[in-house]
């Protein structure tokens, strides 16, 4: 009877081991995933450290707008935007508002 009770005790202490070595390669391997992904991923937000391509779209009416041009002065004089596409989807506007954009297009352009 003994040696039946030794060897329970015995697998269960095996079990145990096993149990704790899949998960510790569990967790190496999430954790090796994670740390080439990281080395790896390309995570640019806003204007990241590497080079674009910028997509402006407009759309609705045209009129003056302080912050679309604040943005286009921005992104003139950032050195990574290698190149801006530009989609108008308007039916029209002012007269200010467009040359207003229209400027603002032409120092982005320089």
């Amino acid at each position: 009877m003994s040696l039946d009770a030794d060897f329970i005790v015995d697998r269960r202490r095996m079990r145990r081991k096993l149990t704790f070595w899949r998960v510790a390669a569990i967790v190496l391997i999430v954790l090796g995933i994670a740390g080439a992904a990281a080395l790896t991923g390309n995570r640019n937000y806003g204007f990241g450290v590497r080079p674009y391509i910028a997509r402006l779209t407009i759309s609705g009416l045209i009129r003056g707008d302080q912050n679309r041009t604040e943005q286009l002065d921005r992104l003139a004089r950032s050195n990574l935007a290698r190149a801006v596409i530009v989609h108008v989807d308007s039916p029209g506007g002012t007269t200010a508002g467009s040359e207003q954009l229209f400027n603002a297009l032409a120092r982005v352009r320089e």
